[in-house]
C-alpha cells in the first residue's frame, strides 16, 4: 500500500497516534499487528490520520463525524460493544456527541508501515 496524502496537504498522512496523541495511544505492537486505545472527549477533533486495515471495539456509546479523505463526511452513532471493520483508509474524526467516546483499535501493519 502507497502511505495515503490528505488532499491539498502534500504530505504523507500519519498514523492515528502520530497525527493526534492526545486521543489515540498504542497499547502493543508486535511489528506485524498492533493495539491503539483512543478516547475523545465530546467537541473534541483530531488531526487527519489513516489505519491501515482496522477492527475498532467501542467501549462507549457516542455520535461521531468522520470526514473522508473523499471529501464525504458520513456521522455515525456507536453503542458500546459495536464493532467495525475498515479496510487501509484516511479520515479525520469529531466528536458531535455529549459523551466521551471511547474504543480500542486492533491494525494490521502493512509493509509501509513497518518501515
Amino acid at each position: 500500500m502507497t502511505t495515503s496524502q490528505w488532499p491539498g496537504a502534500g504530505r504523507p498522512v500519519p498514523l492515528a497516534d502520530q497525527a493526534s496523541p492526545e486521543f489515540y495511544r498504542e497499547l502493543v505492537n508486535t511489528g506485524e499487528t498492533r493495539l491503539v486505545h483512543m478516547t475523545m472527549a465530546p467537541g473534541a477533533a483530531d488531526a487527519p490520520h489513516r489505519h491501515p486495515e482496522e477492527i475498532v471495539y467501542f467501549l462507549s456509546a457516542g455520535r461521531l463525524r468522520i470526514a473522508l479523505e473523499s471529501g464525504d463526511v458520513v456521522e455515525r452513532d456507536v453503542e458500546a460493544g459495536d464493532v467495525m471493520h475498515n479496510e487501509a483508509w484516511a479520515h479525520q474524526v469529531t466528536n458531535v456527541g455529549g459523551t466521551s467516546v471511547e474504543a480500542i483499535i486492533f491494525e494490521r501493519l502493512d509493509r509501509d508501515d513497518l518501515a
